[in-house]
Protein backbone atom coordinates (compact mmCIF):
# COMPACT_ATOMS: atom_id res chain seq x y z
CA UNK A 1 0.00 0.00 0.00
CA UNK A 2 1.45 3.08 -1.33
CA UNK A 3 0.57 5.92 1.92
CA UNK A 4 1.49 9.29 0.09
CA UNK A 5 -1.42 8.13 -2.98
CA UNK A 6 -3.86 5.33 -1.21
CA UNK A 7 -7.14 6.58 -0.26
CA UNK A 8 -6.90 8.42 3.21
CA UNK A 9 -9.80 6.24 4.99
CA UNK A 10 -8.32 3.32 4.09
CA UNK A 11 -4.58 3.87 4.71
CA UNK A 12 -5.50 4.94 8.15
CA UNK A 13 -7.22 1.69 8.78
CA UNK A 14 -5.02 -0.34 7.23
CA UNK A 15 -2.44 0.94 9.77
CA UNK A 16 -4.51 2.05 12.88
CA UNK A 17 -7.00 -1.20 13.20
CA UNK A 18 -3.55 -3.68 13.61
CA UNK A 19 -2.04 -1.20 15.77
CA UNK A 20 -4.95 -0.91 18.42
CA UNK A 21 -5.36 -4.54 18.46
CA UNK A 22 -1.55 -4.78 19.02
CA UNK A 23 -1.27 -2.19 21.96
CA UNK A 24 -4.62 -4.17 23.08
CA UNK A 25 -2.94 -7.38 22.77
CA UNK A 26 -0.21 -5.90 25.20
CA UNK A 27 -3.07 -4.40 26.93
CA UNK A 28 -4.58 -7.78 27.91
CA UNK A 29 -1.10 -8.94 29.05
CA UNK A 30 -0.74 -6.78 31.41
CA UNK A 31 -4.23 -7.04 32.54
CA UNK A 32 -4.09 -10.66 32.43
CA UNK A 33 -0.98 -10.69 34.68
CA UNK A 34 -2.41 -8.26 37.18
CA UNK A 35 -6.42 -10.31 37.37
CA UNK A 36 -4.17 -13.33 38.03
CA UNK A 37 -1.67 -11.86 40.35
CA UNK A 38 -4.30 -9.78 42.21
CA UNK A 39 -6.84 -12.80 43.00
CA UNK A 40 -4.12 -15.77 43.26
CA UNK A 41 -1.17 -13.30 45.03
CA UNK A 42 -2.59 -10.79 46.59
CA UNK A 43 -1.81 -7.06 47.79
CA UNK A 44 2.30 -7.93 47.27
CA UNK A 45 2.41 -9.34 43.90
CA UNK A 46 0.90 -6.51 42.51
CA UNK A 47 2.89 -4.58 44.96
CA UNK A 48 5.83 -6.17 43.61
CA UNK A 49 5.25 -5.73 39.93
CA UNK A 50 4.83 -2.18 40.66
CA UNK A 51 7.55 -1.18 42.60
CA UNK A 52 9.74 -2.98 39.89
CA UNK A 53 8.22 -0.70 37.01
CA UNK A 54 10.98 2.13 37.04
CA UNK A 55 13.69 -0.30 36.09
CA UNK A 56 10.99 -1.78 32.89
CA UNK A 57 9.99 1.86 32.52
CA UNK A 58 14.27 2.41 31.69
CA UNK A 59 14.57 -0.55 29.71
CA UNK A 60 11.36 -0.11 27.15
CA UNK A 61 12.22 3.41 26.92
CA UNK A 62 16.03 3.08 25.23
CA UNK A 63 14.00 0.37 23.12
CA UNK A 64 11.37 3.15 22.52
CA UNK A 65 13.56 5.40 21.50
CA UNK A 66 15.99 3.68 19.21
CA UNK A 67 12.45 1.97 17.26
CA UNK A 68 10.26 4.74 16.80
CA UNK A 69 13.20 7.25 15.74
CA UNK A 70 15.04 4.96 13.75
CA UNK A 71 11.57 3.84 12.30
CA UNK A 72 10.64 7.22 11.80
CA UNK A 73 13.94 7.94 9.77
CA UNK A 74 14.15 4.83 7.40
CA UNK A 75 10.38 5.39 6.84
CA UNK A 76 11.25 9.41 5.10
CA UNK A 77 14.14 7.48 3.56
CA UNK A 78 11.38 4.95 1.72
CA UNK A 79 9.64 7.93 1.04
CA UNK A 80 12.62 9.39 -0.73
CA UNK A 81 13.61 6.33 -2.81
CA UNK A 82 16.41 5.38 -0.51
CA UNK A 83 16.03 2.08 0.16
CA UNK A 84 19.93 0.85 0.69
CA UNK A 85 20.13 4.05 3.43
CA UNK A 86 16.59 2.70 5.23
CA UNK A 87 18.10 -0.75 5.08
CA UNK A 88 21.74 0.48 6.90
CA UNK A 89 19.75 2.04 9.34
CA UNK A 90 17.53 -0.71 10.69
CA UNK A 91 21.08 -3.56 10.40
CA UNK A 92 22.51 -0.88 12.61
CA UNK A 93 19.35 -0.22 15.28
CA UNK A 94 19.55 -3.90 15.62
CA UNK A 95 23.11 -3.87 16.48
CA UNK A 96 22.67 -1.07 19.07
CA UNK A 97 19.59 -2.63 20.98
CA UNK A 98 21.22 -6.00 21.32
CA UNK A 99 24.51 -5.24 22.61
CA UNK A 100 23.20 -2.46 24.98
CA UNK A 101 20.04 -4.87 25.82
CA UNK A 102 22.19 -8.00 27.32
CA UNK A 103 24.90 -5.45 28.92
CA UNK A 104 22.21 -3.38 30.72
CA UNK A 105 20.35 -6.70 31.92
CA UNK A 106 23.36 -8.15 33.24
CA UNK A 107 24.45 -5.30 35.26
CA UNK A 108 20.87 -4.65 36.76
CA UNK A 109 20.56 -8.40 37.59
CA UNK A 110 23.67 -8.59 39.39
CA UNK A 111 22.16 -5.35 41.94
CA UNK A 112 18.67 -6.11 41.76
CA UNK A 113 18.45 -6.22 45.88
CA UNK A 114 20.15 -2.36 45.97
CA UNK A 115 18.02 -1.12 43.63
CA UNK A 116 15.09 -2.46 45.11
CA UNK A 117 15.88 -0.75 48.47
CA UNK A 118 16.51 1.99 46.66
CA UNK A 119 12.72 2.37 45.30
CA UNK A 120 11.68 1.98 48.65
CA UNK A 121 10.60 -1.20 49.41
CA UNK A 122 10.96 -3.22 52.66
CA UNK A 123 12.59 -6.60 53.57
CA UNK A 124 9.10 -8.75 52.42
CA UNK A 125 8.40 -6.84 49.36
CA UNK A 126 12.23 -6.74 48.34
CA UNK A 127 12.28 -10.45 47.94
CA UNK A 128 8.95 -10.59 46.80
CA UNK A 129 10.19 -8.31 43.63
CA UNK A 130 13.17 -10.62 42.93
CA UNK A 131 11.64 -13.07 42.31
CA UNK A 132 9.53 -11.45 39.72
CA UNK A 133 12.55 -9.60 38.65
CA UNK A 134 15.40 -12.20 38.62
CA UNK A 135 13.28 -14.23 35.58
CA UNK A 136 11.94 -10.95 34.09
CA UNK A 137 15.70 -9.41 33.40
CA UNK A 138 16.22 -12.42 31.49
CA UNK A 139 13.73 -12.22 29.02
CA UNK A 140 13.92 -8.65 28.53
CA UNK A 141 16.51 -8.45 26.05
CA UNK A 142 14.41 -10.57 23.50
CA UNK A 143 11.27 -8.31 24.23
CA UNK A 144 13.18 -5.11 23.24
CA UNK A 145 14.88 -6.57 19.92
CA UNK A 146 10.93 -7.72 19.29
CA UNK A 147 10.03 -4.02 20.10
CA UNK A 148 12.07 -2.74 17.59
CA UNK A 149 11.41 -5.09 15.03
CA UNK A 150 8.03 -4.50 15.43
CA UNK A 151 8.39 -1.01 14.43
CA UNK A 152 10.47 -1.82 11.35
CA UNK A 153 8.09 -4.75 10.55
CA UNK A 154 5.13 -1.58 10.46
CA UNK A 155 7.32 0.57 8.79
CA UNK A 156 8.27 -2.11 5.73
CA UNK A 157 4.15 -2.35 5.02
CA UNK A 158 3.31 -5.45 7.27
CA UNK A 159 1.18 -3.99 9.86
CA UNK A 160 -1.17 -7.35 10.06
CA UNK A 161 1.48 -9.45 10.83
CA UNK A 162 3.27 -7.02 13.87
CA UNK A 163 -0.25 -7.47 14.92
CA UNK A 164 -0.30 -11.01 14.57
CA UNK A 165 2.35 -11.52 16.42
CA UNK A 166 1.63 -9.14 19.30
CA UNK A 167 -1.63 -11.14 19.53
CA UNK A 168 0.21 -14.68 19.20
CA UNK A 169 2.70 -13.08 22.56
CA UNK A 170 -0.77 -11.91 24.61
CA UNK A 171 -2.63 -15.64 23.93
CA UNK A 172 0.72 -17.53 25.18
CA UNK A 173 0.78 -15.38 28.04
CA UNK A 174 -2.74 -15.97 29.29
CA UNK A 175 -2.42 -19.73 28.82
CA UNK A 176 0.97 -19.83 30.60
CA UNK A 177 -0.57 -17.60 33.81
CA UNK A 178 -3.12 -19.72 34.13
CA UNK A 179 -1.13 -23.10 34.10
CA UNK A 180 2.35 -21.33 36.30
CA UNK A 181 -0.17 -19.24 38.90
CA UNK A 182 -2.97 -21.29 39.47
CA UNK A 183 -2.21 -24.97 38.00
CA UNK A 184 1.00 -25.16 39.30
CA UNK A 185 0.61 -22.69 42.18
CA UNK A 186 4.47 -21.14 41.14
CA UNK A 187 2.92 -17.65 42.35
CA UNK A 188 5.22 -14.30 41.39
CA UNK A 189 7.65 -16.32 40.11
CA UNK A 190 5.27 -18.62 37.70
CA UNK A 191 3.74 -14.82 36.69
CA UNK A 192 7.06 -13.75 36.00
CA UNK A 193 8.25 -16.78 33.70
CA UNK A 194 4.70 -16.79 32.04
CA UNK A 195 5.00 -13.52 30.58
CA UNK A 196 9.22 -13.95 29.68
CA UNK A 197 8.42 -17.22 27.53
CA UNK A 198 5.58 -14.92 26.09
CA UNK A 199 7.48 -12.37 24.64
CA UNK A 200 10.09 -14.57 22.09
CA UNK A 201 7.00 -14.63 20.46
CA UNK A 202 7.64 -11.33 19.06
CA UNK A 203 11.15 -12.61 18.07
CA UNK A 204 10.32 -15.52 16.94
CA UNK A 205 7.38 -14.37 14.08
CA UNK A 206 9.24 -11.02 13.25
CA UNK A 207 12.69 -11.69 12.49
CA UNK A 208 11.78 -14.30 9.72
CA UNK A 209 10.21 -11.15 7.61
CA UNK A 210 13.42 -9.53 7.07
CA UNK A 211 14.85 -12.51 4.91
CA UNK A 212 11.37 -12.78 3.35
CA UNK A 213 10.59 -12.26 -0.31
CA UNK A 214 8.12 -9.50 1.41
CA UNK A 215 10.87 -7.48 2.61
CA UNK A 216 11.84 -3.97 1.16
CA UNK A 217 14.22 -4.00 4.70
CA UNK A 218 17.04 -6.20 5.08
CA UNK A 219 19.73 -6.64 7.17
CA UNK A 220 23.05 -5.33 5.42
CA UNK A 221 27.13 -4.52 5.90
CA UNK A 222 26.29 -1.52 8.38
CA UNK A 223 28.51 0.77 6.89
CA UNK A 224 29.34 4.59 7.72
CA UNK A 225 29.02 6.01 11.03
CA UNK A 226 26.58 5.04 13.91
CA UNK A 227 26.07 9.23 14.12
CA UNK A 228 22.96 8.15 12.16
CA UNK A 229 21.89 6.12 15.06
CA UNK A 230 22.65 8.89 17.72
CA UNK A 231 20.73 11.45 15.72
CA UNK A 232 17.94 8.95 15.41
CA UNK A 233 17.73 8.34 18.97
CA UNK A 234 17.56 12.06 19.81
CA UNK A 235 14.50 12.29 17.02
CA UNK A 236 13.10 9.56 19.13
CA UNK A 237 14.06 11.02 22.68
CA UNK A 238 10.73 11.66 23.60
CA UNK A 239 9.67 8.46 24.01
CA UNK A 240 12.48 7.29 26.18
CA UNK A 241 11.85 10.67 28.26
CA UNK A 242 8.26 9.90 28.30
CA UNK A 243 8.98 6.11 29.52
CA UNK A 244 11.74 7.27 31.72
CA UNK A 245 9.31 9.74 33.29
CA UNK A 246 6.54 7.28 33.95
CA UNK A 247 8.44 5.30 36.09
CA UNK A 248 10.70 8.20 37.99
CA UNK A 249 6.42 9.49 38.40
CA UNK A 250 5.91 5.87 39.75
CA UNK A 251 8.38 5.52 42.36
CA UNK A 252 7.23 8.87 43.89
CA UNK A 253 3.75 8.12 43.48
CA UNK A 254 4.83 4.84 45.24
CA UNK A 255 6.51 6.91 47.63
CA UNK A 256 3.52 9.07 48.51
CA UNK A 257 1.02 6.05 48.10
CA UNK A 258 3.25 3.85 50.97
CA UNK A 259 3.94 6.77 53.06
CA UNK A 260 -0.12 7.37 53.25
CA UNK A 261 -1.77 4.09 53.04
CA UNK A 262 1.11 1.56 53.68
CA UNK A 263 1.29 -1.48 50.84
CA UNK A 264 -2.64 -1.78 50.42
CA UNK A 265 -1.62 2.12 48.87
CA UNK A 266 0.63 0.73 46.08
CA UNK A 267 -1.96 -1.92 45.03
CA UNK A 268 -4.61 0.40 44.30
CA UNK A 269 -2.46 2.30 42.19
CA UNK A 270 -0.96 -0.75 40.23
CA UNK A 271 -4.88 -1.51 39.67
CA UNK A 272 -5.58 1.99 38.91
CA UNK A 273 -2.62 1.93 36.41
CA UNK A 274 -4.34 -1.12 35.13
CA UNK A 275 -7.41 0.91 34.16
CA UNK A 276 -5.68 3.86 32.95
CA UNK A 277 -3.20 1.58 30.81
CA UNK A 278 -6.25 0.03 28.97
CA UNK A 279 -7.16 3.76 27.23
CA UNK A 280 -4.21 5.11 26.69
CA UNK A 281 -2.80 2.01 25.04
CA UNK A 282 -5.62 2.04 22.69
CA UNK A 283 -5.13 5.69 21.88
CA UNK A 284 -1.50 5.33 21.70
CA UNK A 285 -1.84 2.40 19.48
CA UNK A 286 -4.06 5.07 16.91
CA UNK A 287 -1.31 7.65 17.17
CA UNK A 288 1.76 5.23 16.79
CA UNK A 289 0.40 4.29 13.72
CA UNK A 290 0.56 7.46 12.19
CA UNK A 291 4.19 7.35 12.94
CA UNK A 292 5.29 5.40 9.60
CA UNK A 293 2.20 7.55 7.66
CA UNK A 294 3.07 10.68 8.30
CA UNK A 295 6.78 9.94 8.35
CA UNK A 296 6.71 8.84 4.70
CA UNK A 297 3.91 12.13 3.94
CA UNK A 298 6.50 13.94 4.93
CA UNK A 299 9.09 12.95 3.46
CA UNK A 300 7.08 13.20 0.10
CA UNK A 301 5.79 16.66 1.07
CA UNK A 302 1.65 15.81 1.42
CA UNK A 303 1.19 18.10 4.37
CA UNK A 304 -2.94 18.11 2.93
CA UNK A 305 -2.95 14.64 3.57
CA UNK A 306 -1.12 14.66 6.97
CA UNK A 307 -3.96 17.19 8.33
CA UNK A 308 -6.48 14.61 7.47
CA UNK A 309 -4.61 11.63 9.08
CA UNK A 310 -4.97 14.16 12.54
CA UNK A 311 -8.01 14.66 12.07
CA UNK A 312 -9.36 11.00 11.73
CA UNK A 313 -6.87 10.21 14.71
CA UNK A 314 -8.17 13.06 16.81
CA UNK A 315 -11.72 11.79 16.40
CA UNK A 316 -10.50 7.95 17.31
CA UNK A 317 -8.83 8.88 20.62
CA UNK A 318 -11.84 11.19 21.56
CA UNK A 319 -14.23 8.19 20.80
CA UNK A 320 -12.01 5.91 23.17
CA UNK A 321 -11.61 8.57 25.51
CA UNK A 322 -16.05 9.20 25.92
CA UNK A 323 -15.91 4.88 26.10
CA UNK A 324 -13.22 4.55 29.22
CA UNK A 325 -15.09 7.78 31.11
CA UNK A 326 -18.87 5.88 30.85
CA UNK A 327 -17.02 2.75 32.13
CA UNK A 328 -14.93 4.63 35.09
CA UNK A 329 -17.79 6.31 36.04
CA UNK A 330 -20.41 3.63 36.09
CA UNK A 331 -18.45 0.77 36.99
CA UNK A 332 -15.61 1.67 38.95
CA UNK A 333 -16.40 -1.18 41.44
CA UNK A 334 -16.39 -3.74 38.77
CA UNK A 335 -13.85 -2.85 37.46
CA UNK A 336 -11.89 -2.76 40.53
CA UNK A 337 -13.28 -6.45 41.36
CA UNK A 338 -11.78 -8.07 37.77
CA UNK A 339 -8.18 -7.40 39.88
CA UNK A 340 -8.55 -7.61 43.83
CA UNK A 341 -10.23 -10.58 45.82
CA UNK A 342 -13.07 -9.69 47.80
CA UNK A 343 -11.40 -9.17 51.16
CA UNK A 344 -8.94 -6.40 49.48
CA UNK A 345 -11.84 -4.03 51.32
CA UNK A 346 -8.97 -1.07 51.93
CA UNK A 347 -7.27 -1.29 48.69
CA UNK A 348 -10.34 -1.53 46.69
CA UNK A 349 -11.80 2.00 48.25
CA UNK A 350 -8.40 3.87 47.42
CA UNK A 351 -8.70 2.26 43.87
CA UNK A 352 -13.07 3.91 43.82
CA UNK A 353 -11.46 7.13 45.63
CA UNK A 354 -8.86 7.71 42.47
CA UNK A 355 -11.46 6.75 40.08
CA UNK A 356 -13.57 9.82 41.60
CA UNK A 357 -11.25 11.58 39.48
CA UNK A 358 -9.17 9.56 37.13
CA UNK A 359 -11.88 9.59 34.22
CA UNK A 360 -11.01 13.62 33.51
CA UNK A 361 -7.28 11.81 32.27
CA UNK A 362 -9.46 10.63 29.27
CA UNK A 363 -11.25 14.11 28.23
CA UNK A 364 -7.48 15.26 27.11
CA UNK A 365 -4.96 11.90 26.86
CA UNK A 366 -5.85 10.89 23.49
CA UNK A 367 -5.09 14.30 21.87
CA UNK A 368 -2.30 14.94 23.88
CA UNK A 369 -0.60 11.49 22.39
CA UNK A 370 -1.39 11.92 18.21
CA UNK A 371 -0.07 15.62 18.88
CA UNK A 372 3.07 13.96 20.54
CA UNK A 373 2.92 11.75 17.46
CA UNK A 374 2.69 14.14 14.66
CA UNK A 375 5.59 15.87 16.76
CA UNK A 376 8.39 12.62 16.80
CA UNK A 377 7.31 11.90 13.09
CA UNK A 378 8.01 15.35 11.96
CA UNK A 379 11.11 15.37 13.12
CA UNK A 380 10.68 17.67 16.19
CA UNK A 381 11.69 15.95 18.75
CA UNK A 382 11.62 18.56 21.58
CA UNK A 383 8.39 19.54 21.10
CA UNK A 384 7.40 15.63 20.92
CA UNK A 385 9.53 15.82 24.76
CA UNK A 386 8.03 19.06 26.02
CA UNK A 387 4.30 17.10 25.79
CA UNK A 388 5.73 13.66 26.77
CA UNK A 389 7.44 15.61 29.86
CA UNK A 390 4.62 17.20 30.88
CA UNK A 391 2.10 14.55 30.88
CA UNK A 392 4.35 11.69 32.38
CA UNK A 393 7.04 13.67 35.12
CA UNK A 394 6.54 17.25 35.28
CA UNK A 395 3.88 18.08 36.23
CA UNK A 396 2.22 15.09 38.02
CA UNK A 397 5.18 15.11 40.01
CA UNK A 398 4.60 18.85 40.71
CA UNK A 399 0.59 18.27 41.15
CA UNK A 400 1.03 15.02 43.59
CA UNK A 401 3.56 17.63 46.16
CA UNK A 402 1.31 20.23 45.79
CA UNK A 403 -2.62 19.52 45.71
CA UNK A 404 -2.80 17.70 48.87
CA UNK A 405 -2.14 21.10 50.62
CA UNK A 406 -4.99 22.49 48.88
CA UNK A 407 -7.20 19.57 49.13
CA UNK A 408 -5.69 17.12 51.56
CA UNK A 409 -5.11 13.19 50.27
CA UNK A 410 -8.02 14.00 47.54
CA UNK A 411 -4.97 15.88 46.04
CA UNK A 412 -2.94 12.80 45.46
CA UNK A 413 -6.01 11.38 43.32
CA UNK A 414 -5.99 14.76 41.34
CA UNK A 415 -2.55 15.16 40.47
CA UNK A 416 -2.60 12.92 37.40
CA UNK A 417 -5.84 13.99 36.04
CA UNK A 418 -4.57 17.81 36.35
CA UNK A 419 -1.49 17.38 34.60
CA UNK A 420 -2.92 15.83 31.41
CA UNK A 421 -5.56 18.83 31.44
CA UNK A 422 -2.28 21.17 31.27
CA UNK A 423 -0.48 19.33 28.97
CA UNK A 424 -3.42 19.58 26.51
CA UNK A 425 -2.78 23.38 26.35
CA UNK A 426 0.67 23.23 25.93
CA UNK A 427 0.15 20.57 23.22
CA UNK A 428 -2.84 22.34 21.52
CA UNK A 429 -1.04 25.69 21.30
CA UNK A 430 2.33 23.78 19.97
CA UNK A 431 -0.19 22.08 17.21
CA UNK A 432 -0.87 25.14 16.27
CA UNK A 433 2.32 27.16 15.54
CA UNK A 434 3.75 23.63 13.88
CA UNK A 435 0.64 22.42 12.01
CA UNK A 436 1.34 20.23 8.53
CA UNK A 437 0.53 23.67 6.28
CA UNK A 438 3.47 25.28 8.04
CA UNK A 439 5.68 22.69 8.16
CA UNK A 440 6.00 21.26 4.70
Amino acid sequence: MNVTKNKILSVFFQYSIPSVLGMLAISSANIVDGFFIGNYVGDFGLAAINISLPIFSFLFGFAFMLAIGSSVVAGKLIGEGEIKKASIIFTKTMVCVTIFSFIICSVLFLNIETILHFFGADEYLTNVAIQYLSIMLFFIPFLMIGIVLDYFVRIDNRPNLAFIALLSSALINFILDWFMIVYLQKGIFGAALATGISQLTLLIILLPHFFSKKATLRFVKPIGSYIQIAKACYNGASEFVNEISIGIMTLIFNYVMIKNFGVEGIAAFTVINYLLFIGIMISFGISDSLQPIISKNFGAKQSKRIEEFLKLAFISTSLVGLIMIILIIFIPDKLANIFLEDTNHKTKQLVLNFATFIWIVFLFDGINLVISAYFTAIHKPLHSMIIALSRSFIFPVFFIFTLPFLFDLDGIFIAIPMAEFITFIIAVILYRKFNPRKIT
